[in-house]
């Protein structure tokens, strides 16, 4: 057995610079340009990967594979390999690996060792039982590099996902990196290299996943997910929190990996559905995960290095880059003809036009694109693996184990929530601002607070648990109020640069604002009644 450490990235196909045999030349160029020792091959690799009927093995978290490999000039050569679960984290997979020589594409499973399985598999049974799911078939080009006194394998990888007669064959176009021999960080410091000169992203799944999710698709008797217009026009989406689920049982010392680490998968799963599907409200979920990353350094800020800090900088560098999507959203939603504006006539031409124009004005899909493949954000993803590898690796920060994460939780729910609390309470006597302003100014605090119990809940009560909704929904009712608000400001501004006063607009515009006002005044009446079910 064999671990492999490995990072996957996918590479964007937008421009002249992603063909294949650019990318090939790139990175040739890339090395001999850094004076870096390698040795290139090509071969040509055929995956089968095989289990029941009812995915017996896959749900052992057991992959099994065969695979043919051809190099130039040489005879097939046949391996099989089972794969048990391991971990991912950014992009960096680590899993147990066993390997067997066999004589073609056909697997021979009692040639592996029996603590693979569970004792209640029958492994004759097994071998009956087992079909083809999928296949992958691709052209690997390979540099065996020597870096930092390390040896890692670059492999760009271009080919397809089939099943059987299946149409649909997604593409494999992705840059593998993984550690032969030596240290990892060798293999984090190569990967920046190539960060310089590709366009890449972290690769949160497998070929072994994608294909098993291509076998279901294949099967399915009807489509899982129907076709339905775009989300965009969705200002204020289903009232939840994204929750860290932090057993209960973690130290102080682990919280801030294991929330950091959560985030990171999190927020690279919604940049793989941006790539897949490009929308405002994923882009908006992208932010979303920024900062709930960036509120991590935040509440551990005693307990993270002076050189950490720099990444919290970076996370606030690009929630600043894509906060226009907030703006783009709430101007999508006017614009749209389904829109209650719309609806009742309310918005003419002539303002749909400016809306229209200032929309025009923000990042294009493919300068998003662009952006979330870039050196500077592939960076930051690095910096915060390599911190993670860094603290769960070093004994020393286990030093303040005896603090109490529920004692440290508990009093960052109550300074939030409290703090929140008094500025909320000013509306019931504002005093030179309107109710308006003071929601508005409010609405910073509120996120900060909304995140602190996306850290901490769990703690004290189950993701999904009454208690924690009953406290939740008055505080997400005034979130999502304010970004009525927010809507209705933007479309307030854009009111002043028509040539002639549309009275029908702002009438409905001032009713809107003061039912809003109301409603959010009941919400947070009772917020502030609420007893927290932390304490």
């Amino acid at each position: 057995m064999v671990t492999e450490i490995e990072l996957k990235y996918s590479l964007l196909e937008n421009n002249e610079q992603a063909k294949p045999e650019q990318v090939k030349t790139t990175i040739s160029q890339l090395l001999f340009e850094q004076e870096i020792t390698f040795v290139q091959q090509e071969k040509q690799l055929s995956n089968h990967y095989f289990d029941t009927a009812n995915l017996t093995l896959r749900k052992n978290r057991i992959a099994l594979r065969t695979r043919a490999t051809q190099s130039f000039d040489e005879a097939k050569r046949f391996e099989q390999t089972i794969k048990t679960s391991g971990t991912v984290i950014a992009g960096l997979h680590q899993r147990p690996e066993y390997n067997v020589d066999i004589v073609d594409a056909q697997p021979v499973i009692s040639l592996f060792p029996d603590t693979i399985f569970q004792p209640d598999i029958d492994i004759n049974l097994l071998q009956q039982q087992i079909v083809e799911l999928f296949s992958t078939h691709f052209t690997r080009h390979i540099w065996l590099v020597s870096f930092a006194d390390a040896q890692v394998e670059i492999a760009f990888d271009c080919g397809e996902v089939a099943c059987q007669d299946y149409a649909s064959k997604p593409r494999i176009y992705e840059i593998e990196l993984e550690l032969v021999s030596g240290d990892a960080k060798a293999l984090l410091k190569l990967t920046k290299l190539l960060f310089s000169q590709l366009s890449l992203r972290p690769g949160q799944l497998t070929k072994a996943a994608r294909g098993y999710a291509l076998y279901h698709e294949s099967i399915a008797t009807a489509p899982e997910v129907e076709n339905k217009p775009t989300n965009d026009t969705v200002i204020v989406e289903q009232l939840s929190l994204p929750m860290i689920e932090l057993p209960k049982k973690t130290e102080l010392h682990s919280a801030f990996t294991y929330g950091i680490e959560f985030s990171l998968n999190q927020l690279q799963l919604c940049v793989d559905s941006y790539v897949e599907t490009p929308s405002l409200n994923t882009l908006s979920k992208v932010s979303e995960q920024l900062i709930l990353l960036r509120q991590g350094f935040w509440l551990f800020e005693s307990l993270v290095a002076p050189d950490e800090q720099v990444i919290r900088k970076e996370l606030s560098y690009f929630i600043r880059t894509i906060h226009w999507v907030e703006n783009a959203r709430y101007i999508q939603a006017l614009i749209n003809k389904q829109s209650s504006y719309q609806k009742e006539n309310l918005v003419n031409q002539e303002l749909i036009t400016k809306l229209q124009l200032r929309q025009s004005r923000y990042p294009r899909e493919s300068q998003v694109l662009t952006l979330l493949h870039s050196e500077r954000f592939n960076n930051l993803q690095i910096d915060l693996l390599s911190l993670l590898l860094n603290r769960n690796s070093d004994d020393k920060l286990k030093a303040d184990s005896n603090n109490s994460l529920v004692d440290f939780a508990s009093k960052h729910l109550t300074d939030s929530t409290t703090i929140l609390s008094d500025e909320l309470a000013k509306l019931q006597k504002p005093q030179g601002f309107t109710s308006i302003e003071l929601y508005l100014t409010a609405h910073s605090l509120l996120i900060r607070a909304l995140l602190t119990t996306s850290w901490f809940s769990c703690l004290f009560a189950e993701p999904e648990s009454d208690i924690v909704k009953r406290f939740n929904m008055p505080w997400l009712d005034i979130k999502q109020g304010i970004s009525e608000l927010q809507s209705l400001s933007l479309l307030q501004q854009q009111l002043v640069h028509l040539p002639k006063q549309e009275s029908k607009l702002s009438q409905w515009l001032t009713i809107k604002s003061e039912n809003l006002i109301t409603a959010l005044d009941q919400s947070r009446d009772k917020a502030l009644t609420m007893k927290p079910y932390w304490s």
